[in-house]
């Protein structure tokens, strides 16, 4: 989507075939893809990605997050320290990395994908939705201390998306027709855009 609207694209993630597939999505598009694999819970690995990209960088998406049906009182505690460092520290570890270099950009942003799990109790996935009302309340308090570098964050918090890591067996929706993917870029183009210059600290 980024891509489709004039914007070169690095891309992270642990799985190199989708990654490669995404990557010629976007040359596709016209655009240049600079590719890593590697695990966004590790912050070495993170800290050398961003310090392999071009100078240029307008936009931080954080987009990678995942979990696992549980009774909390079943999760171990790797269980949780992993859910933590997916969900959350993942976060933290690519704005630690990158806020030094949109500082310099006019018109910088952040955009963390949470999840609607975030404003509701979450029965069976408990370690998850708090992770994700972390990243929300980070938001919040980023916006305002990043606000004089110039730096927006903001949110966006879907519901279920039917995607290949998620299925396609999901909870109906008020809507006649589910999320897509597609859906989810367009919210997160408008608070990477200038189309929402003004907004910040939202969800």
């Amino acid at each position: 989507a980024f891509a489709r609207f004039g914007a070169d694209v690095a891309l992270c993630d642990r799985d190199g075939e989708g990654l490669a597939r995404t990557a010629s999505a976007v040359e596709a598009a016209g655009r240049r893809a600079h590719t890593g694999v590697l695990d966004v819970r590790d912050g070495e690995a993170v800290r050398a990605f961003v310090a392999g990209l071009p100078d240029r960088l307008h936009c931080l998406v954080n987009n990678a997050g995942g979990g696992f049906a549980a009774p909390f009182l079943s999760v171990s505690e790797k269980g949780e320290d992993a859910l933590v460092r997916e969900n959350f520290t993942s976060v933290t570890h690519f704005i630690r990395a990158c806020a030094p270099r949109l500082r310099a950009a006019s018109g910088a942003a952040i955009v963390n994908v949470t999840s609607v799990e975030a404003h509701r109790a979450a029965p069976g996935y408990a370690v998850y939705a708090a992770m994700k009302a972390a990243v929300a309340n980070l938001t919040r308090s980023l916006a305002l201390e990043l606000a004089d570098d110039g730096i927006r964050v903001n949110c966006v918090a879907p519901d279920a998306i039917p995607t290949p890591g998620v299925g396609d067996d999901l909870p109906p929706t008020p809507l006649p027709r589910r999320g897509e993917p597609d859906d989810v870029a367009g919210a997160v183009l408008y608070l990477a855009s200038d189309l929402s210059r003004f907004v910040t600290g939202a969800t």
